[in-house]
């Protein structure tokens, strides 16, 4: 029992910390996909090919309709357009450049989920004609605003004419990711389109996914989608989540990689315990073996007598170990762990918000036949010492 229990304590905080490794890296995506980046970005091959220099003569025609096409595919939310342009931000004496963003005030919270994290007020229809602005909150201290303030913003229109206006700041934008607020300024599209004369030009339609589980499924939902655009709408460029942040997971998938040699590390101590308590059950045993072998057992019999018992050792911790892992998942999959307050991790990764685990049932499997292979292993190599002994030898055996 006391090796079951060593096994059961190991195996499930080694399949428990598994699961919130994976669910940290799911925030990080999560925030990258809510604030930023959505889990498909679609644009015109036209703009795509310019995409760099943002451009307002190149867009998605009829993005309305075609947004309503996505809306078919089960697997999606909602879809939103955006328009962005580069534009300088002011407060009459210094000046930022900065992404300015058009959006929709109605169909972009569906896809973006900036309200959650969003100081003051978000765009209604009602204020949306006025000359109302939300800035990164960085961005703003900079250049020493807040809420009720007035910045001007200069850009050029969609037929190259240079334009500057003044425009309220309603809310700031506190994300985890310093991109944003550093350098964004959001307004909507009925101030867009007086502003920038866009007349309704759309450079980009942003796609939110039906949430899943697993990361895997997330990233793999996103690239069918895309595909699907593609090979729909030829005259598209669609992307997928994992298609613009290659970058970004291959770093992911790196501090992954140490996590698990540091969960690899804490099995092996429990290896430790396990192998430690199993061959004292074993050596405790060796007069045992002394009588086995006068009543007649052969040395092999006695080995293998010791390997099923260590066997279903084995398997009742592995099996205790897997119950606790999975018992320990539920709850921080479907409830988790606030990180409210916590700020960001650091290089863009996301620290806050509630922290919920991932199920991993390769791990799962791989430590139930870890821990088996282990009390094996553990039960053999002393059992095969003392089978060797003679029957005397064992019965004075200390």
């Amino acid at each position: 029992m006391i090796t079951a229990i060593t096994m059961m304590v190991g195996i499930g905080f080694f399949i428990a910390l598994d699961s919130l490794y994976n669910g940290l890296d799911r925030l990080s995506v999560d925030d990258l996909i809510n604030y930023r980046d959505s889990s498909v970005k679609i644009f015109s091959a036209a703009y795509d090919a310019d995409r760099e220099s943002y451009p307002l003569d190149k867009g998605i025609s009829d993005a309305a309709a075609f947004a309503t096409w996505l809306k078919k595919d089960p697997r999606v939310v909602a879809a939103a357009p955006r328009t962005q342009f580069l534009a300088q931000a002011g407060n009459y004496r210094d000046s930022i450049y900065v992404i300015g963003t058009v959006v929709d005030p109605v169909a972009d919270p569906g896809v973006f989920a900036l309200k959650k994290v969003l100081i003051g007020s978000y765009f209604t229809p009602q204020n949306g004609q006025d000359r109302q602005i939300i800035l990164g909150k960085d961005l703003a201290a900079k250049l020493g605003l807040k809420i009720g303030d007035t910045v001007l913003l200069a850009a050029s229109t969609r037929f190259e004419a240079q334009n500057a206006d003044d425009f309220t700041i309603i809310g700031l934008l506190s994300t985890s990711d310093p991109t944003l607020n550093k350098s964004t300024a959001m307004i909507t599209y009925a101030a867009g389109n007086d502003f920038l004369d866009l007349g309704g030009l759309v450079t980009e339609v942003d796609v939110r996914l039906r949430q899943r589980v697993n990361l895997s499924d997330t990233l793999s939902d996103a690239a069918s989608v895309a595909a699907g655009v593609k090979a729909s709408f030829p005259s598209l460029a669609p992307y997928s989540f994992q298609d613009l942040n290659k970058g970004f997971l291959t770093v992911l998938r790196q501090k992954r990689l140490w996590g698990y040699m540091i969960m690899l590390f804490i099995l092996l101590l429990s290896a430790v315990g396990i192998v430690n308590t199993v061959l004292m059950s074993v050596y405790e045993r060796v007069r045992e073996v002394g009588v086995l072998k006068a009543l007649g057992f052969r040395s092999r019999e006695v080995v293998w007598m010791f390997i099923f018992e260590g066997f279903l050792v084995g398997c009742l911790g592995s099996l205790l170990g897997a119950a606790l892992g999975v018992f320990i998942n539920c709850y921080s999959i479907y409830v988790g762990f606030s990180l409210a307050g916590m700020g960001d991790f650091g290089g863009g990764f996301a620290f806050w918000g509630t922290l919920r685990g991932e199920w991993n049932p390769g791990s799962i499997v791989f430590a139930v036949i870890f821990g088996m292979v282990l009390a094996v292993i553990a039960a053999a190599i002393p059992a095969r010492s003392a089978a060797r002994m003679t029957a005397t030898s064992a019965l004075r055996f200390v």
